[in-house]
């Protein structure tokens, strides 16, 4: 008999060896019969193209993360934000856990947020050392959130910063990194440290330049031209990748991530929705800065339709988190979606317009990003027939260079991922300059 017919005599279920067979996500997740959709970005600001497979696979990855949990009964919209981020906090092409940027000292420093639409519970830790996976405290936080009140009366916590966020997570018996030279070696990549280096240098330069100028005389140097702010940082190290990407055969080795957040948005079949956001910060910050992705109403906003009139809808933010912050930027764009009678597309498209020419008075880098998750209609609570989650609105608006996203729902084979590029002329005015992706997405039939 031949070795074909041999096979077809085995069992389909067992390995030769006599183990079962271990299902990979792809195979799990074709049997899914119960709608879901989520959504994934890796940061607006600005993606090489050498790196566009490695970030294609990573948002792929983080998709199938999350459908795996929704697929199984129970599985929650926030438990599959979690799983979502913990994949992009693992590959370190991304500016979240492992290959975070640096601060000034060289250390990680991370930010990490989690928000359920259905209860409005959330969670945040900021500027936390000695983490590879961030968002897991920030979802810890947001679960005893939900559990009600401590012994004798004490509100629980819901955002802790620092060494009080490491304290908090080694008594829940979450994986903390204690040791500042393991730490070190398993959350600071190479390309991260290369970054660290190039822009320590360009630093040390400009001040050694300053020191020299004599005494009355008014210094021709503008900070702004050596480092003063992530755009010029961004646009120095584009050159480097430019040059080395022939040179170097390690996946995203030199890359540039001056870049904000990485996000998640995740609706069970029920409706439910919720989103989170994780992030290294910008590079060169100062220890201790807490940025975009810890911040309540900034980083990431959810709400699973409380209100009759309005649909479920959730946001993530990335980019310049000085600007987004004064704007609460994933919460007020979230509200505007649910009012606007010109859909969320448009509404996403004016927000950010508005806000880059606002927040130009303060001369900062006008890099923005919005990924928003809108469900189509408002769910009838009276109609058990039907799915809960049917159509969703998929929306990814920017002003910066670049904006990777990925998404997929139940009726797709596969996720979808693109890294969109700004083709816009930079001499245009700010609000010219805010590129709009939309799609309409079906998960049940």
């Amino acid at each position: 008999m031949s070795t074909l017919g041999k096979r077809k005599d085995c069992n389909q279920n067992v390995c030769e060896n006599g183990h079962p067979k271990q299902e990979s996500n792809l195979q799990q997740v074709k049997k899914i019969v119960r709608p879901f959709f989520v959504a994934v970005h890796v940061g607006a600001g600005y993606h090489s193209p050498a790196s566009s497979n490695a970030n294609y696979r990573a948002m792929r990855r983080a998709c199938m993360a999350a459908a795996a949990v929704l697929s199984e009964a129970g599985g929650s919209s926030l438990d599959a934000v979690v799983s979502a981020l913990k994949v992009l906090e693992d590959d370190e092409i991304t500016n979240a856990g492992r290959g975070s940027n640096l601060t000034e000292e060289g250390s990680v420093e991370c930010d990490a947020s989690i928000i359920d639409g259905l209860t409005g519970a959330f969670g945040a830790i900021g500027a936390a050392p000695g983490f590879s996976n961030p968002i897991e405290v920030a979802a810890a936080l947001a679960k005893q959130s939900q559990r009600g009140l401590l012994p004798f009366g004490r509100i629980p916590p819901v955002f802790l910063v620092g060494d009080g966020a490491r304290d908090w997570a080694l008594k829940q018996n979450i994986p903390v990194i204690e040791d500042s030279a393991e730490a070190r070696r398993r959350l600071i990549s190479k390309r991260a440290e290369k970054q660290w280096r190039h822009y320590t240098r360009m630093i040390e330069s400009y001040n050694s330049a300053a020191e020299n100028v004599p005494k009355g005389q008014t210094s021709s140097l503008q900070p702004g031209n050596c480092c003063g702010t992530s755009a010029t940082l961004q646009a120095s190290n584009e050159e480097i990748v430019d040059a080395e990407k022939d040179s170097s055969q390690e996946q995203g080795y030199g890359e540039d991530l001056v870049l904000d957040t990485v996000g998640a948005i995740a609706v069970d079949s029920d409706g439910n929705i919720a989103a989170g956001a994780s992030s290294g910060g910008i590079a060169m910050k100062v220890k201790g800065r807490v940025g975009l992705a810890a911040q309540y109403g900034c980083g990431c906003w959810a709400s699973s339709g409380r209100q009759p009139e309005r649909t479920s809808v959730a946001a993530c933010a990335s980019g310049a988190g000085e600007i987004l912050i004064r704007a609460l930027a994933a919460r007020e764009s979230c509200n505007l979606a649910q009012t606007s009678e010109e859909g969320p597309a448009t509404a996403c498209k004016s927000f950010l317009s508005k806000l880059v020419d606002e927040q130009s008075a303060f001369g900062s880098t006008d890099d923005a990003g919005l990924l928003l998750v809108q469900l189509n209609t408002p769910q009838e609570k009276s109609d058990t027939s039907q799915p809960k989650l049917r159509g969703v609105e998929l929306v990814a608006a920017f002003t910066s260079k670049s904006f990777g996203v990925g998404y997929y729902g139940s009726l797709m084979k596969t996720p979808k991922t693109q890294i969109f590029r700004n083709s816009n002329s930079s001499n245009k005015r700010p609000s010219e300059k805010v590129c709009v992706f939309g799609a309409n997405v079906m998960n049940s039939r």
